[in-house]
């Protein structure tokens, strides 16, 4: 288990560095292969946003905005987290890369959208 959040850790601290990201999405999707098969779902439920965000930077996506393609189904995962114990980190994540995509892409407006949607559910959960 410490492997792999090590290599989630490894994989975040990648794009922030700046590491091109056709080596770093061939690099998410070794790791995400290695999650499944270890059955490290509460890792790979987190770790699969990431890997469909850079996945849509380099063009794997019908829509860029929408995390749907080689690593993940947008929709498929929404399902796959809801019995997870990981479910609200997982959300989190999944709302965090799609807030990514839109700054990547250019679309603010949704972008901004989406923060304060996603502000008001954790008020609603936590409190102001």
């Amino acid at each position: 288990e410490s492997a792999m959040w090590s290599v989630s850790m490894y994989l975040c601290s990648s794009i922030v560095a700046g590491k091109a990201l056709k080596p770093l999405a061939v690099d998410c999707m070794t790791y995400i292969e290695q999650m499944r098969t270890l059955k490290q779902d509460y890792i790979l439920h987190q770790s699969l946003p990431f890997a469909q965000g850079v996945l849509n930077m380099i063009g794997d996506a019908e829509d860029p905005l929408k995390l749907s393609g080689s690593a993940m189904v947008e929709e498929d995962y929404l399902a796959m987290i809801e019995s997870s114990d990981a479910r609200v980190m997982s959300f989190l994540h999944l709302q965090i890369f799609k807030n990514i995509m839109c700054n990547f892409f250019g679309d603010f407006e949704q972008g901004a959208k989406l923060a304060l949607e996603r502000g008001d559910e954790y008020e609603k959960k936590n409190g102001s």
